[in-house]
């Protein structure tokens, strides 16, 4: 894979929660690795005249789902009034020049047809919301009150949908069941079981499957100057963004701590389970880091789920399973409700030292 092609990132002092810090944000990347299916069947319904007017993007987190819909929404916005297809067949790459104006609006985020709905950052408390809220998302789908400011396109890409509460759900819902003329839906979702069965029903679906190694390794190399060894590649599951955050030295480090601690269960190593808990209160660093720790722990109570399940231990699969749908549920609630991590975290080591003591 030859170096990937991006735009510099924009000055800006909050924190983006979709962006791996030093790396480019999906929305400066002029690239598309893999998904090569996906653009076919874009550019076919836009070249055909029947573009729906939202896709629902579904997959893992951090395959190149946010990176399509930038892409596919600058390659509209792009457009400026000019029709789709032709005698000719239409364009057969939604690729825009790095030079254009919709390439440099979009990553500077400032294109006037193109809206942004996700999770915001709350300088009071440094950290993100949990949810995106109904303001925002009424604010955000005012664009479409509006007249195109360049005559073409308008578009709005949800990332995720998945963040979205019960109230901006409903209020995206309504626009959804009436849209404006020549204006777009992008709504990314990690997991479409959770949106609204309306919401799902007046989208078009397109499922992307995680990166294959030899891209991800590749991607790697390019990004950060060195492909992905072995334990990077397994435990990032197809996701570049799971695998640039794995390849950190500081989350390495982390996470070694973290196994060293799940592998010498149940005996409780007190001093390194403070440490861990205590990254985990750490403003921004501290919000990935308690998803680091949850993402491993999921692991580990699944292998061995799995290994009782193969020496047919039906009783002790379950706890295991039980254990890990307790535990998906109580970290929800302290992400929810801003709990303190650091004694949450004590707390599941606890629980996890009592079900590895049953054998």
């Amino acid at each position: 894979m030859s170096g990937l092609r991006f735009l510099p990132p924009m000055e800006t002092e909050a924190p983006e929660h979709d962006r791996v810090a030093g790396m480019p944000h999906p929305r400066e990347m002029l690239d598309l690795v893999g998904h090569k299916a996906q653009e076919a069947e874009f550019l076919e319904a836009y070249n055909g005249g029947a573009l729906h007017h939202a896709f629902l993007l579904t997959g893992p987190e951090g395959i190149g789902k946010a990176t399509f819909a930038y892409r596919a929404a600058r390659f509209l916005l792009a457009q400026e009034g000019q029709d789709s297809g032709g005698m000719f067949g239409g364009p057969v790459s939604l690729e825009v020049p790095g030079e254009a104006r919709a390439a440099h609006l979009v990553a500077q985020e400032s294109h006037p047809d193109l809206g942004i709905l996700k999770r915001r950052y709350d300088s009071k408390t440094k950290k993100f919301r949990a949810e995106i809220s109904v303001e925002d998302t009424r604010n955000t789908l005012a664009l479409f009150e509006k007249t195109a400011a360049f005559g073409g396109w308008r578009a709005i890409i949800v990332d995720s949908a998945d963040d979205m509460n019960a109230a901006s759900a409903n209020a995206l819902l309504k626009t959804l069941e009436e849209p404006p003329a020549r204006a777009i839906f992008f709504l990314i979702a990690h997991q479409p079981q959770r949106l609204l069965p309306t919401i799902r029903s007046r989208c078009r679906v397109m499922r992307f499957n995680p990166l294959e190694d030899d891209d991800l390794s590749a991607l790697l190399a390019s990004l950060r100057g060195q492909g992905a060894d072995a334990d990077v590649l397994a435990r990032a599951g197809g996701s570049i963004r799971h695998a640039l955050r794995l390849s950190d030295p500081k989350t390495k480090a982390f996470l070694a701590q973290v196994d060293s601690v799940l592998k010498g269960l149940p005996r409780k190593r007190a001093s390194e389970i403070d440490a861990i808990a205590e990254a985990t209160h750490r403003g921004v660093d501290g919000e990935q880091a308690f998803a680091d720790l949850i993402e491993a722990v999921e692991a580990w109570l699944h292998a061995r789920a799995r290994a009782a399940a193969e020496a047919n231990n039906v009783m002790r699969a379950a706890d295991y399973a039980e254990a890990q749908t307790k535990m998906r549920e109580e970290a929800a609630t302290a992400e929810a409700f801003n709990l303190d991590k650091r004694a949450y975290v004590i707390s599941l080591f606890e629980m996890l030292a009592s079900l590895a003591s049953a054998g």
